[in-house]
């Protein structure tokens, strides 16, 4: 449920930076607009293609993968 949730905040926060896209457009702020949508892009694709994954958190690197069963 809360993997849901956060895909979902994802691309609602996709969409301010595409929002922020255009209006950096407008105002023919070119290097912000490549930014917002790099950004919109990256979180976009990631809320898509996020695993359901299997997370071991270890200081600054995670172990992730999709069961404990492929450690092996």
């Amino acid at each position: 449920m809360i993997i849901k949730i956060i895909r979902w905040g994802l691309r609602l926060h996709s969409f301010f930076h595409l929002f922020e896209f255009f209006s950096a457009l407008y105002e023919e702020a070119y290097i912000t607009a490549s930014i917002a949508f790099t950004a919109a892009v990256i979180e976009i694709l990631a809320s898509i293609y996020l695993p359901k994954e299997h997370i071991h958190l270890k200081g600054l690197i995670s172990d992730v993968h999709e069961d404990c069963d492929d450690d092996k």
